[in-house]
């Protein structure tokens, strides 16, 4: 399974491969760049930067903290900008 994240303001899509797992759980990384989306304890499903540091999270918060990361809305937080974007499931080609 791969997944997308596309923004909201411009239609850009930010694509993800299943890479392995972290915490136990299946771990996503974006295939152009070194950004992940894993489940972290205390913080449930995030994106994670190259430094390590979360800075996206899904709106329906911890409501949505199933075994996959959950499709819809999330928020992303980073250098002072924030954006919304649907994350969609996708097959893997």
């Amino acid at each position: 399974m791969s997944i997308e994240f596309v923004r909201r303001a411009d239609g850009l899509v930010y694509r993800y491969r299943q890479d392995g797992e972290f915490n136990g759980r299946p771990s996503f990384r974006r295939v152009d760049l070194d950004v992940r989306c894993c489940w972290l304890p205390g913080r449930g499903w995030c994106t994670v930067g190259a430094d390590g540091t979360p800075n996206g999270w899904p709106l329906a918060g911890r409501a949505a903290q199933g075994p996959l990361p959950p499709p819809g809305p999330w928020r992303s937080w980073k250098a002072g900008k924030s954006y919304l974007y649907d994350l969609r499931r996708t097959p893997t080609p």
